[in-house]
């Protein structure tokens, strides 16, 4: 925004002093790297240079309008960087609030905007992915309905480049490839490295049993039925665990 900005009201003419556009151009090629003070002094060098007039020659009041100037302009430039910086939270906010009312197209697109805003945030690639997923069961449409389910992969996949042990994003990308893409064998490694995460997870421990089923590992299934018989404190989370290690037994052993 701020870019924008400078490159419209860039004008000048030789001989004249430098006008506030420049100014501005000339402190955004030179924010990084220094202190405020040596900032200062080298762009009143630049523009000394620029006006045609040698090492020592700027009188002191000009230098004074100069730095005036710049303590200015590094003001706006700080409060555009918040302003947008907030915006993005805003976004993020508005977008909770739509999934909370089942609005998840309208979700998507908030999270879009916010993610043009916060590209590195993981939190924002999730839920932008859970909304993509959503909106996939909506579509009549064989194509539409796969076009969404990639785009959710491929943010689950963006979250979890940006943060590899991000549990949410696991289970969520673990769940779409069991249940939607049916490719569970690629769920696989996504769930145990979950469970180093969260070594008690009772729902990733049971969607792992499940896949182990799937891909015929089933004395691994049994052993995670185990587990989450030791780990829970529901009754009724045991007795399902307890229900499904029998049936997966009886097949592997045989009736006893």
């Amino acid at each position: 925004m701020g870019v924008t900005l400078i490159g419209q009201r860039n004008t000048c003419s030789a001989g004249r002093l430098i006008p506030a556009g420049l100014l501005l151009c000339i402190l955004a090629c030179g924010l990084g790297g220094c202190s405020r003070a040596d900032r200062a002094s080298d762009m009143v060098d630049q523009i000394a240079r620029m006006e045609g007039k040698g090492e020592g020659e700027v009188s002191a009041q000009r230098i004074e309008e100069l730095e005036r100037e710049i303590r200015r302009f590094q003001k706006e430039v700080d409060r555009t960087v918040d302003a947008a910086g907030q915006l993005g939270v805003y976004y993020k906010m508005l977008a909770v609030e739509y999934m909370r009312g089942g609005m998840y197209g309208t979700a998507y697109q908030a999270l879009e905007q916010a993610i043009a805003i916060h590209p590195e945030n993981p939190i924002l690639f999730y839920y932008a992915a859970v909304c993509a997923a959503r909106m996939s069961k909506a579509q009549v449409i064989q194509e539409d309905r796969r076009d969404w389910l990639e785009r959710s992969e491929a943010l689950y996949r963006r979250a979890l480049l940006l943060d590899p042990g991000y549990a949410d994003a696991l289970y969520g990308l673990s769940v779409l490839y069991v249940f939607e893409l049916e490719r569970p064998e690629e769920a696989e490694g996504l769930l145990e490295t979950l469970l180093t995460v969260e070594s008690k997870d009772i729902e990733g421990r049971f969607l792992l049993a499940r896949v182990c089923y799937s891909l015929g590992k089933l004395e691994e299934a049994i052993e995670l039925y185990r587990q989450i018989e030791s780990l829970s404190h529901v009754r009724e989370v045991r007795q399902e665990a307890e229900d499904s290690r029998e049936r997966v037994e009886e097949e592997l052993y045989g009736a006893q």
